[in-house]
């Protein structure tokens, strides 16, 4: 499986959505209302839709999926983050199958080629940006 097509700009406000889904009760449907209710007022905050489909967390509809709802147990949330990341991401855990920070520039590598082959950011003008996402996804993942 290849790497996600979705990222967002709003990385720093990553832990606060998934605070919120841990913390909340489960919606009917997951929609760029409930992220504004929550707090979610920007633009960049309506990319969290793709990523938690990406991520299986919401079905392609938007529903909450079984993903969801287990990750609200606190008990077991770390536990299914890990899953769905490891799941999503498995293209980095080729590289490594269980990556700490000395294997952090190949997982960097990995992603950043990513971005830029697959998703075309090789005309962006801000490249800093996505170095920013790269140190991200490697951050979650080791």
């Amino acid at each position: 499986m290849g790497l996600p097509n979705v990222y967002t700009v709003a990385v720093s406000r990553i832990p606060d959505l998934f605070t919120k889904i841990r913390d909340g009760q489960g919606p009917e449907q997951f929609t760029r209302q409930l992220l504004k209710d929550w707090g979610f007022t920007s633009s960049n905050d309506h990319a969290f839709i793709p990523l938690l489909k990406a991520l299986g967390f919401l079905s392609p509809d938007g529903k909450p999926t079984q993903m969801y709802h287990d990750y609200r147990d606190h008990s077991r949330s770390k536990l299914i983050m890990a899953q769905a990341i490891r799941q999503v991401y498995s293209d980095i855990f080729l590289i490594k199958e269980h990556p700490t920070a000395a294997d952090k520039n190949a997982v960097t590598e990995r992603v950043s080629a990513y971005l830029y082959v697959y998703r075309g950011l090789e005309s962006c003008n801000r490249p800093i940006n996505n170095a920013h996402l790269s140190e991200m996804a490697v951050d979650i993942m080791i």
